[in-house]
């Protein structure tokens, strides 16, 4: 009865290490993820030494010498499995990804010379009993040092990325764990004492690494979403980004910058590490820190660029040095510039010159029979307001005021008693709710309802329409006319994101609209379908900090 349980006993285990070289080969097959070729060869590999220890344990006998012949046998693919297992920590983690074949060499390097040793010692009479036992140990050593490694790498990353869960970590785990500390424990098992034992012990060294590998494979989709993206991500930030990227040490040296530095900086890579950052860009990390802009001489010429400077720590929050990101903001720059010149011509130069204009035209008005004077003021009065709607436009984009609460529902009824509806003889419907409060900036909400119903009214027929319905974050106004709708090259402007010399719009209200509500983090849509139809959703901004 017993000599029959222990030959089921193998039997099952013999079962499960087909099993785990099955799995193996599953996963090579299923998934192209970083790390899932290193895991398959893990699974095999494992798998190929249950099986040989336990088929020569039912065929040859279940000694080998005074020790456990499947426990001698698993030892051996032990520590040829602990390089693959080490290889899928770096490349499913991505700190390593570009396995090639004279790494793996290198790593079983110590493997294929303790055999050497081994069978040089069989094969002759050399004594190296002083020997043998030093370098078992030491390659012994070696090997449970990638085991730790894959094993530190793998837990580790669970407590980076939210997606990966420590049960997921532990699942992977727990697989080479329980196959390294079941086979030495059953070289601590007479054979001859306790044979079930001894056999039982075969069943689980192999059982439980194929129940956790199988978990952490389809339980929790391993090999669904790795971690080396956001790993292999986040140096090809630095790396890919076009700002410049400096690592300096705790005494500002730079050790370290990307590719964008060294293509703008005309400094040799290897000179230029180990030198003080001041010598590259003609000011220090601390006086970076305090400055808004800088100009550095690159390559291209003198640029303009915005610092940050960071601080690195260790998990002991030491301050091992910085890292220094430089933005190029030249162009940016030039733009304000030009904006702020364009301004102020609109604003002082241009207006005085309309002034100058209209009283002229005012004069020659009084003599004038045919409308002459009259076409050139309403011009004049044209460009004036204008002018007034850039400034307004300007003052809506630079100005970001804290959010006020503002009821919609009053700003419609303000907005329609300043537009003096009785006088354009249009039918003006309202649905609005007994009132429509939210947190937002005042001026660009009037500024948005001024443009939309003011259009409204301008281009309708005959009834214009105004609805505000409250949503789960804010509140929509729909201002709705029967007229003939917004011109197309006006609304493919708007669609466009701006405008060209041969398509573009008549005037700014439009583009008022469409910034108010921008600066208000709302959205615009608009229906011509049937006459034109506006929709604005206003989000809520938070709490009134007016209140505060």
């Amino acid at each position: 009865m017993t000599v029959s349980l222990i030959g089921g006993l193998y039997g099952v285990g013999i079962a499960i290490t087909v099993a785990l070289c099955w799995l193996g080969y599953r996963t090579a097959r299923t998934w192209d993820e970083p790390g899932a070729t290193p895991f398959a060869a893990v699974m095999v590999l494992m798998g190929i030494g249950g099986f040989g220890g336990g088929v020569g344990t039912l065929v040859v006998g279940p000694s080998l010498g005074d020790a456990t012949l499947w426990s001698q046998v698993g030892v051996a693919f032990f520590l040829l499995w602990c390089v693959p297992w080490a290889l899928f920590g770096l490349q499913y983690t991505g700190r390593y990804t570009k396995v090639r074949p004279r790494t793996v060499g290198l790593l079983l390097a110590p493997y294929l010379g303790f055999l050497l040793l081994v069978g040089l010692q069989l094969a002759t009479d050399i004594d190296l009993r002083v020997v043998d036992p030093l370098l078992g140990g030491a390659v012994f050593i070696y090997f449970f040092g990638l085991l730790s490694l894959g094993l530190y790498l793998v837990l580790q990353t669970t407590t980076v990325y939210d997606h990966l869960s420590l049960s997921q970590g532990l699942a992977l785990a727990l697989a080479p764990i329980s196959n390294f500390l079941l086979i030495n424990t059953s070289t601590t098992v007479p054979v001859d004492e306790s044979p079930v034992g001894t056999a039982a012990l075969y069943v689980a060294a192999f059982a439980i690494p194929a129940i956790a590998f199988a978990v952490a494979l389809y339980r929790y989709r391993t090999f669904d979403s790795t971690p080396a993206v956001g790993t292999i991500g986040e140096r090809a930030i630095v790396r890919e980004t076009d700002d410049l990227v400096f690592i300096v040490d705790r005494r500002d040296r730079v050790v370290k910058r990307n590719r964008a530095a060294n293509d703008a900086i005309d400094a040799d890579r290897t000179d230029s590490l180990g030198v003080a950052l001041s010598e590259l860009l003609g000011h220090d990390s601390d006086e970076l820190r305090e400055l808004q802009t800088v100009t550095i001489r690159t390559t291209d010429g003198a640029r303009r660029y915005d610092p940050q400077v960071s601080t690195i720590t260790d998990q002991h929050d030491r301050e091992l040095g910085s890292m220094l990101s430089l933005r190029d903001v030249t162009d940016r720059e030039l733009r304000e510039q030009r904006l702020t010149v364009l301004h102020r011509v609109l604003r002082h130069n241009l207006r005085n010159t309309v002034e100058v204009i209209r009283s002229h035209a005012e004069l020659l008005d009084e003599t004038d029979a045919d409308g002459h004077a009259e076409t050139i003021i309403e011009a004049t009065d044209e460009i004036a307001a204008l002018g007034r709607n850039a400034r307004t436009v300007d003052e809506l984009v630079s100005d970001r005021p804290a959010g006020t609460t503002v009821d919609l529902c009053e700003v419609v009824r303000e907005v329609l008693e300043a537009a003096d509806v009785d006088a354009r003889g249009v039918t003006v419907s309202l649905d609005l709710p007994g009132s429509a409060r939210l947190v937002t900036r005042g001026n660009a909400v009037t500024l948005a309802l001024e443009n939309a119903i003011d259009n409204a009214l301008q281009y309708a027929d005959a009834t214009v329409r105004i609805a505000v319905e409250e949503r789960p974050d804010g509140y929509r106004v729909t201002v709705a006319d029967d007229g003939p709708g917004i011109p197309e090259a006006e609304r493919e402007a708007i669609d466009r994101g701006g405008e060209t010399p041969l398509r573009h719009g008549t005037g700014l209200g439009l583009w008022q609209l469409q910034w108010s509500v921008t600066t208000l983090n709302g959205e615009l849509s608009f229906e011509t379908t049937d006459g034109t139809t506006v929709e604005l959703t206003l989000p809520d901004l938070g709490e009134d900090e007016d209140s505060t």
